[in-house]
């Protein structure tokens, strides 16, 4: 059954996440790569509105992002941002406490580290892709320490968003 509702959320975190992930770009001079905030929205929709939302949203607004300029990293980011989104909404999904939130922000470390380390190695090669860690790692853990707090102050502040997570269904 096509769920309305669910299709327009998932088109605004991807246009959202578009936005993050376009507009304050943070060049890595080494690789000539960049670090962004749209991590911090994939976050939030893992938090808000489930792993298939964030999957969708996540991996269609960083690809999107990266025909700008990137489009040789496109298919790389659909695929590891969307991975980062679903495995972080299901370790949320589950329930939404600081443990799950470190858990969630672990694994979303490691999915964006390793992803973009295996499509540098294809891309650019070994040097170069090792290059990229440290600035994945920070970008990713950021996403979650941003992402995370503000899905929390954003419900405090207007508690119907939890009618619209998978969690409420």
């Amino acid at each position: 059954m096509v769920n309305i509702r669910r299709i327009t959320l998932t088109a605004l975190m991807a246009a959202l996440i578009f936005v993050l992930t376009t507009v304050p770009r943070i060049p890595v001079p080494a690789t000539g790569g960049y670090v962004h905030l749209g991590d911090a929205g994939i976050a939030f929709a893992a938090a808000a509105f489930g792993p298939w939302v964030a999957m969708a949203a996540g991996g269609l607004g960083t690809a999107l992002a990266d025909l700008l300029g990137f489009p040789q990293w496109a298919i790389f980011s659909l695929i590891v941002h969307g991975l980062q989104g679903l495995v972080m909404g299901m370790i949320l999904h589950r329930g939404l406490n600081w443990i799950r939130a470190g858990i969630a922000a672990v694994a979303s470390v490691g999915i964006v580290v390793g992803g973009y380390f295996l499509a540098g190695v294809v891309l650019q090669g070994a040097a170069l892709a090792a290059l990229e860690v440290v600035p994945n790692t920070i970008q990713a853990l950021s996403g979650s320490i941003i992402g995370l707090p503000l899905y929390w102050a954003v419900r405090k502040a207007y508690p119907p968003l939890e009618t619209y997570s998978d969690r409420a269904a």
